[in-house]
C-alpha cells in the first residue's frame, strides 16, 4: 500500500529534495511528509486542484490518510460523481477522453501504481534525473510522469510555472539531468523558441500524434530524440517508441509496454488489457467495455506484433493540442451565451499538425450575421482553448 512505500522513501531520502521550484528553492521529502500529515482531510474526499506544488501536497495528504482524491484542472469546476466511488477507490479523474463525454474515472491505488511503475521501469526514470512538470499535472501524462513518480518512486519533480521557452529554461538550468514530458504543440513551441536541451536525458511526447517532421527537426537541429508515448487516461500508458532513431511513419505508436496486452475488436478499435486499467466510469454509455482489467479505446489501431500503428479516432472528442474537449459542453456554452437553439460542434483536422484538430461550429443563423460582435458574445462563456476556429452559418 501507499503508506509503506512512502515511509520507505522518506526514510531513505528524507533530507533530499522532492520538489524544486523554478528559482531553485526546494522542499525535501521529510518536509512534504510533515506538511501532509499535519493536514488531515475533512470530508469524504480530497479535491486535488491547483499548480504542481498544491497538487503534490494534496495528493500526498489524501493517500496518507486513505481518503479518495479527485483530480480537477485548476480552471474547471468539480464534477460530482454520478454514483458513489466503488470500494477501494483512491483516485478519481474527471476527463473527456475519446468519447467526447466528460465523466469521472475511478482507480484503486494498485491500478495507479501499476501505471507509474511500468513507466518508471520501461523509461528508466530513476536514472534520468529530475522530472520537469511544464504541462498540467491534472492531466494523466503530467500526473504519471512527474508528481506520482515523486510520491511512489522518490523521483524529484521540478515545477515550471509557465510552459513557455524562458520559464522552462529557468526551471531546467538548476539541474544537470532532467526528463521532459510534453505534447506536440509544446514541443514545437520549445523547438522554435530556442530552448536549450543539453541537460534533457529523455524527451517524451504524448496526447496527440507526434509528426515525423517535428521529430526530425528535434534530432537534426538539437540532437534530441523525442519519444512518442501512447495511452489513455482510462488505462494509462500503452506503448512507446523506444528507438534512438527516427520513425518512418507518424502512425507508428511504438511497442507495447511490458505487462500491457492489446487486441482489436470487430470495429478495429484497440482493446487494452493491463493491471493499470481503472475500475470504470461514474456513468456508462451503451456498449462500453471499461473495468475488470480491460478497456476498449475509441482509437482504431492496427497491431503489428507488439508494435502499434494508429489509423483514426472514432470518438466524438475533439483533440486540440493534446487537450481533449467535449463537443456537447462547448455547444451548450455557446447556446447559453448566444440564445440560439441549434448549435452543432465538431472537430476537423487542423492545418497545423501539432494542433491536431480545430473546433468547427455550425449555427442556424445567416452567415452574414456571424460577425465579430456576435462571436465575442457567443464565446463569452468559453475557455480560450474552446473557441471555434471555423464558423458556419446558413448561406
Amino acid at each position: 500500500m501507499f503508506g509503506d512505500r512512502w515511509e520507505s522513501i522518506v526514510a531513505e531520502r528524507g533530507a533530499q529534495a522532492a520538489l524544486y521550484l523554478a528559482d531553485g528553492r526546494a522542499t525535501t521529502f521529510r518536509e512534504l511528509d510533515a506538511q501532509a500529515r499535519a493536514k488531515k482531510p475533512a470530508g469524504d474526499h480530497v479535491l486535488v486542484q491547483g499548480d504542481v506544488p498544491q497538487i503534490l501536497r494534496q495528493l500526498l495528504a489524501g493517500f496518507l490518510h486513505g481518503v479518495p482524491v479527485q483530480l480537477v484542472e485548476k480552471d474547471r469546476v468539480r464534477r460530482i460523481p454520478a454514483c458513489p466511488p466503488p470500494a477501494g477507490t483512491a483516485l478519481i479523474k474527471q476527463a473527456v477522453g475519446g468519447t467526447g463525454v466528460r465523466r469521472c474515472q475511478f482507480f484503486t491505488f494498485d491500478q495507479i501504481a501499476a501505471d507509474v511503475d511500468r513507466l518508471h521501469a520501461a523509461l528508466d526514470l530513476g536514472a534520468r534525473g529530475v522530472g520537469v512538470a511544464a504541462i498540467s499535472c491534472a492531466h494523466s501524462l503530467g500526473l504519471t510522469m512527474t508528481v506520482l513518480q515523486t510520491l511512489l518512486n522518490g523521483v524529484p519533480t521540478c515545477f515550471a510555472p509557465q510552459p513557455f521557452a524562458q520559464p522552462l529554461m529557468d526551471a531546467m538550468r538548476h539541474h544537470p539531468r532532467v526528463f521532459l514530458p510534453g505534447v506536440p504543440a509544446l514541443w514545437k513551441a520549445w523547438l522554435m523558441g530556442g530552448v536549450h536541451f543539453d541537460n534533457v536525458s529523455l524527451a517524451i511526447s504524448a496526447g496527440s500524434p507526434l509528426t515525423p517532421a517535428l521529430e526530425r527537426l528535434a534530432l537534426e537541429q538539437h540532437g534530441l530524440k523525442i519519444h512518442n508515448l501512447y495511452g489513455t487516461s482510462e488505462c494509462g500508458a500503452v506503448s512507446w517508441d523506444e528507438t534512438p532513431g527516427l520513425r518512418e511513419e507518424g502512425s507508428d505508436l511504438g511497442t507495447l509496454l511490458p505487462g500491457v496486452h492489446a487486441q482489436t475488436d470487430a470495429e478495429g478499435r484497440l482493446v487494452v488489457t493491463s493491471s493499470s486499467v481503472g475500475l470504470g466510469y461514474d456513468e456508462r454509455l451503451p456498449q462500453e467495455r471499461y473495468g475488470a482489467g480491460e478497456f476498449t479505446t475509441s482509437d482504431q489501431i492496427e497491431p503489428h506484433g507488439r508494435r502499434l500503428r494508429f489509423q483514426q479516432c472514432t470518438g466524438a472528442g475533439i483533440n486540440v493540442a493534446g487537450r481533449k474537449l467535449s463537443p456537447a459542453e462547448i455547444a451548450e456554452k455557446i447556446r447559453r451565451a448566444s440564445q440560439l437553439d441549434r448549435v452543432c460542434i465538431r472537430g476537423a483536422r487542423s492545418r497545423d499538425p501539432e494542433r491536431c484538430q480545430d473546433i468547427v461550429v455550425e449555427l442556424d443563423l445567416p452567415q452574414a450575421q456571424i460577425d465579430a460582435a456576435f462571436k465575442i458574445t457567443a464565446c463569452s462563456l468559453l475557455a480560450p482553448w474552446e473557441v471555434p476556429r471555423k464558423w458556419i452559418g446558413r448561406s
